[in-house]
């Protein structure tokens, strides 16, 4: 039996699928978040769930690590290749490797079971906000590297490489920024919306991700350089 507390946040519009193979533990998930005016249906095999995916849309997805017709982090490339919709892992793994593994294959973020309702929620209305954002504005190209926010792709010199939205979003951020240096705070703030905690290594992936798919800048090395522990800049 699963007792959970809200609190009242910002009504929202927001269609969520979620794929988790514990009825009971789904169901009272859905009820929970309707109680914040987010809609979600419900898949507990990833069959179905991949041919949902590919006949509806939705704003994020809620993906649970335990299925049974493999995990969450064998399908995970599978809706990459159906849609860009936003993804969030739902894990009771305690180890750190399998919790960052998701953000290796392409998810946006992680939550730990059991999480707090409100952070769940927060967590949602921060990556939808992210999602659906205008970037139209902000500056685009820097030496041999051109962003395309709208499509989470970078071109850099001849060659164009997919990103996820946490990465489109960490080099736009880059992009704009002060001598292009952002302190790890503030990456934790504005990307993964959410405080820096010691434990947490989810930006450190993304950077490690960035910098592989990326490669070494022409004539200055890194692309992305850290600053004695306590920031990146673009090189």
């Amino acid at each position: 039996m699963h007792h959970w507390k809200f609190t009242s946040l910002p009504e929202s519009d927001m269609k969520v699928l979620l794929i988790d193979d514990d009825k009971d533990y789904a169901t009272g998930l859905k009820f929970l978040l309707k109680k914040f005016n987010i809609d979600v249906e419900m898949e507990h095999r990833i069959k179905s769930a991949e041919k949902n995916l590919r006949c509806s849309s939705y704003d994020i997805v809620l993906l649970d690590v335990m299925l049974p017709e493999g995990n969450g982090f064998d399908f995970l490339p599978k809706i990459r290749t159906i849609c860009e919709t936003p993804v969030i892992m739902l894990t009771a793994l305690d180890e750190e490797d399998e919790l960052v593994k998701g953000l290796d294959l392409g998810a946006d973020d992680y939550i730990t079971k059991p999480f707090r309702a409100r952070e769940l929620v927060a967590r949602l209305h921060a990556l939808n906000r992210r999602h659906t954002s205008n970037h139209t504005e902000n500056k685009t190209v820097q030496d041999d590297l051109e962003l395309l926010h709208d499509r989470c792709m970078v071109q850099v010199g001849n060659k164009r490489i997919k990103l996820t939205e946490v990465e489109s979003n960490i080099i736009n951020l880059f992009l704009n920024a002060k001598n292009n240096y952002l302190s790890r705070e503030y990456l934790y703030n504005h990307v993964l919306n959410r405080d820096m905690t010691p434990e947490d290594r989810s930006l450190d992936v993304h950077i490690s991700n960035l910098r592989k798919k990326l490669g070494p800048h022409p004539v200055k090395g890194n692309r992305i350089r850290s600053k004695r522990g306590k920031g990146y800049s673009l090189t």
